[in-house]
């Protein structure tokens, strides 16, 4: 099942991916020959009126045609994509990309409302000679508060920590049944970026009591929208990271990671499927605004440039740099579909049974 559910929910995210170019290509006057969820051989087709819409094998992508996308389609009808003004064109292809970072609010309110299971933010371990040890937080406290910010889970202690460095904390915490006060000052480690990158540091290790937490649905949507914005930063932080070599180029997940994190968490509950989700589809939002032609933010790149010098880019050009994006995606796809069969140890299993079958 867990197979299944990853597949489902990976096609959902493309599915609305592609709706936001659907649906804004509709709203604008622009002619939808064909909507697509999956690759490979067709397994259900549906004919509407104006729009054919398919569901293939292989889940992995979408697409979705648009009537004269370019001058080569020989298709100049007034719903042509083609001819229309720059503005339409640009809301279109930035559509895709949009619905998926917005899509990541809905979800992330229905998870927080429904409830995730989440790390309880009870102390297990406090470290030697650090800022909890000397301000006296002791093994199996609870922290429920620091400067006023309630805390309801070690998600919430770790961000308020981190946002913290070397400041003076009031850290309420309950012990025995009771509440206690503690202060004392934070302290600090180097983040990811360096010497330039100070993080707040407490010293403390979860005692592995986990919880489940709902929200109100006020709660929820602000937690939801704070959250996307977060992840979408986080995003592309990690972006930055891979790029200047600070994480491992082989840390990199492809599709069999998606999938098989997918069916976890939705075997874990409805809220952590959710939850997971949206992470995915901020991920899957960000990663197609690079300026990477084939991808969307390849589109938004030319129609930028022709927003600046009030012509569209030649054809030649734009399949040449195209060219040079497939390239650049097949070896990534590639790349990260090699991490993952490495990560999970696919060649192994497949020599394994080689061996057997000898």
């Amino acid at each position: 099942m867990v197979l299944v559910y990853g597949l489902l929910g990976l096609a959902l995210m493309v599915l609305i991916h592609e709706f936001g170019h659907f649906i804004v290509a509709r709203m604008l006057g622009v002619g939808v020959e064909r909507f697509s969820i999956g690759f490979g051989p067709r397994l259900i087709t549906v004919k509407g009126r104006k729009t054919e819409y398919i569901i293939s094998l292989i889940l992995l992508g979408g697409y979705v045609k648009l009537k004269g996308e370019t001058q080569q389609d020989g298709v100049a009808d007034k719903d042509s994509f083609f001819i229309q003004p720059l503005w339409k064109r640009f809301l279109i292809v930035l559509a895709g990309p949009v619905f998926n970072i917005v899509s990541a609010v809905i979800f992330l309110f229905f998870a927080y409302s429904i409830g995730t299971t989440q790390l309880a933010a009870v102390v297990g371990e406090v470290m030697s000679n650090s800022a909890a040890a000397k301000m006296g937080i002791k093994s199996s406290d609870k922290i429920v508060q620091i400067n006023n910010k309630e805390i309801r889970s070690w998600a919430d202690m770790a961000e308020v920590i981190k946002n913290n460095p070397d400041k003076a904390v009031v850290v309420k915490v309950v012990r025995n049944g009771h509440i206690v006060v503690l202060k004392g000052r934070m302290g600090h480690r180097k983040g990811m970026l360096g010497k330039n990158d100070e993080i707040g540091f407490l010293g403390v290790k979860p005692k592995g009591v986990y919880i489940h937490i709902r929200y109100s649905p006020a709660e929820a949507l602000i937690k939801g929208i704070n959250d996307t914005v977060y992840y979408a930063k986080l995003t592309v932080q990690g972006l930055y990271w891979v790029i200047s070599g600070i994480v491992p180029a082989k840390d990199l997940g492809g599709p069999i990671m998606i999938v098989k994190f997918t069916g976890e968490a939705a075997e874990a509950g409805l809220g952590a499927f959710l939850a997971l989700i949206a992470v995915i589809s901020i991920n899957l939002g960000i990663l197609n605004l690079l300026p990477i032609p084939v991808l969307d933010g390849g589109h938004l790149m030319f129609y930028t440039i022709e927003a600046i010098i009030r012509r569209p880019v030649s054809l030649k050009t734009q399949e040449n740099f195209q060219k040079i994006g497939i390239a650049i995606l097949v070896l990534l796809m590639i790349f990260v579909f090699a991490n993952d069969l490495r990560r999970y140890k696919v060649f192994e299993t497949i020599k394994t049974h080689i061996e057997r079958l000898g």
